[in-house]
């Protein structure tokens, strides 16, 4: 019996040692919690050299695209998408009203040079600019096809295809990825990452850190505080534009892995190493 009550003594002992230690550990994974990210944040020149820093791909604007392609001759298997009213569609000059009406039609440049119209057949578009083209257009169906000088619009239909430069976010966030970043607006690094689907909560990030290349192909880097603290603002991360081909990245820090191994071991191993009765335990 003695044997008995020994054994049981001993294995408490066992499991008390077991708490006090886990306790110690959890106690000093708070304290370091309260510590320093250990993060640097960048002085006013160091910002103000980082927003000049061009983009890794630049903006393509489509507006300003479109008009250079205006001045030059379309290619050999390239589509034309002209828009023209409707009734040159179908030839048939009985229903001026059907005029009214504007619609697209596709026509790839042959080897040749030539595209094919409705009714007209082929007509030469070789060392044409999309200007000329238009003209050329107009003259096949007026006065012949059409009783009034019709209104056409060419343009190229495959620019509509044209990759849009991207910016990528990694690190904690919940979506991580690449994003299209149209020509038209310009985000801030908060609007960045509510793309990535926000912060990771449950590590609870503080600081971003923008890449960025430079036109002589250099990496520039800033870090900037996404989350309003004593000692930071996210005044900057606000005023901050994010490039096309920026790379944000949301990194670790002290802190935040402290708080990663707090979460894994309190999820996973709590039932494991700690029972409640188990430090006031004889």
């Amino acid at each position: 019996m003695s044997f008995i009550n020994y054994s049981w003594s001993f294995a408490d002992r066992i499991r008390t040692n077991t708490a006090v230690r886990f306790v110690l550990v959890l106690a000093f994974c708070l304290h370091l919690m309260g510590c320093s990210d250990k993060v640097t944040l960048p002085s006013k020149q160091q910002l103000t050299r980082f927003g000049e820093a061009g983009p890794l791909i630049p903006p393509i604007a489509m507006d300003r695209l479109q008009s250079a392609r205006m001045h030059e001759a379309p290619l050999p298997g390239e589509v034309l998408e002209i828009t023209m009213p409707s009734i040159l569609l179908v030839v048939t000059t009985d229903e001026p009203s059907a005029a009214k009406t504007d619609a697209p039609y596709l026509s790839r440049v042959s080897e040749t040079g030539t595209i094919t119209l409705p009714a007209v057949g082929e007509i030469e578009v070789a060392g044409k600019t999309l200007a000329q083209i238009e003209s050329a257009i107009i003259d096949a169906y007026y006065p012949k096809l059409t009783p009034t000088r019709p209104s056409v619009f060419v343009r190229l239909a495959e620019e509509q295809g044209l990759v849009q430069p991207l910016f990528t976010v990694m690190g904690l966030v919940n979506n991580p990825g690449n994003f299209p970043y149209p020509s038209s607006v310009r985000y801030n690094i908060m609007q960045a990452l509510g793309f990535a689907g926000g912060l990771d909560i449950t590590k609870d990030p503080r600081f971003a850190t923008v890449y960025r290349m430079t036109e002589s192909g250099d990496i520039l880097s800033a870090t900037f505080a996404v989350v309003n603290q004593e000692n930071a603002s996210l005044t900057n991360a606000l005023a901050m534009v994010v490039k096309p081909g920026d790379i944000v990245v949301v990194e670790h820090t002290p802190r935040t892995r402290t708080k990663e191994f707090l979460d894994r071991v309190l999820r996973v191993n709590f039932g494991t190493y700690w029972t409640v009765d188990a430090p006031w335990d004889d």
